[in-house]
């Protein structure tokens, strides 16, 4: 109780000093900025918009993962709203979006974590999968069609990316890996096996997390312009696809810091200053996030209340 409170305090503490140097580098680079901004209220409104679909999206995501899971009338409003709730708990120092939904779930629907998170993971491990190719795709288009030189480090980040769905195949009780890898592996496969039985299940949930993917590579287009960058749809669609890495990282909240490192890292490679790469992620994330504190606000209540309801017919039929 004492350690996971202290693991608390020190990350609520490593968040509040990422949130000062982020002002203090705004402060110093002042006069920078103010040059470079470029913000009107049509690509704010823009910005909030594409982040209302998100949840729209996530919510069609995990309506058809929770009914590929059987639970058959899953509907897909509480998809929507778990969601939005997700993402809220996001915010957390936590994995508190996968464990609102294993809660969720559990509760409700009598669903195994074990078969949840299985599920999740596999599905994330595709995902990663997917970006990586698509990225893979567009430096050799610029390599290979464009004669554009592109850093080594770049592609091999993508590539690896791709490479991710070997995970899926790995003959693991054929070869001597850590016991930690073993466990992670063996439940990223056994989540395969049971999603991969209905292969039109993965096609469309693949496609709805590219549909997401796109959508996020819009604004980044937006945000990045709004501090006057040129930047091309196909380089935003890099920084997209590299951004679903932010999954991985769950000890700060929504991955701060995480995801500007990744877009900051890919951005750079390609010419762009790390630290105007970095601010136009941190303009994107504030006007999302302002959408992902209403949503989820709104949503734990309307969610709440449906679990409190539900409650009493239970313990009736007990």
């Amino acid at each position: 109780m004492r350690s996971s409170r202290l693991r608390f305090i020190l990350l609520l503490l490593f968040t509040v000093g990422l949130v000062f140097v982020f002002i203090y580098y705004l402060y110093v680079n002042r006069d920078k900025y103010l040059q470079l901004i470029n913000v009107s209220p049509s690509s704010v409104f823009l910005l909030l918009v594409l982040s209302v679909i998100f949840p729209v999206i996530n919510g069609q995501i995990n309506a058809l993962l929770f009914q590929g899971m059987g639970v058959r009338q899953f509907p897909y409003q509480d998809g929507f709203l778990l969601a939005a709730i997700s993402s809220l708990a996001n915010q957390l120092p936590i994995s508190g979006g996968i464990v609102s939904k294993a809660f969720y779930l559990k509760y409700k629907y009598n669903l195994s974590y074990t078969k949840f998170a299985s599920a999740t993971l596999a599905l994330f491990i595709c995902f990663v999968a997917v970006n990586g190719l698509i990225g893979t795709m567009i430096l050799l288009y610029w390599i290979m069609i464009a004669n554009v030189v592109v850093s080594p480090l770049l592609l091999g980040g993508f590539i690896v990316m791709s490479a991710f769905l070997l995970l899926l195949w790995i003959p693991i009780d054929r070869i001597n890996i850590p016991g930690s890898i073993r466990k992670w592996t063996r439940q990223a496969i056994d989540g395969w096996l049971l999603i991969s039985e209905n292969p039109l299940l993965v096609i469309k949930l693949v496609g709805l997390q590219t549909c997401l993917m796109t959508l996020l590579a819009i604004r980044y287009w937006i945000a990045f312009h709004m501090l006057s960058q040129a930047v091309a749809l196909s380089e935003v669609v890099l920084f997209a696809s590299a951004s679903v890495l932010t999954q991985l990282a769950s000890f700060v909240p929504g991955g701060l810091g995480i995801r500007e490192a990744i877009v900051g890292a890919v951005a750079s490679a390609l010419g762009f200053d790390l630290g105007v790469s970095i601010v136009a992620v941190g303009l994107d994330r504030l006007i999302s996030t302002i959408v992902i504190l209403i949503a989820g606000g709104i949503s734990t209540v309307i969610l709440g209340k449906q679990l409190s309801d539900a409650s009493p017919k239970s313990d009736d039929t007990t």
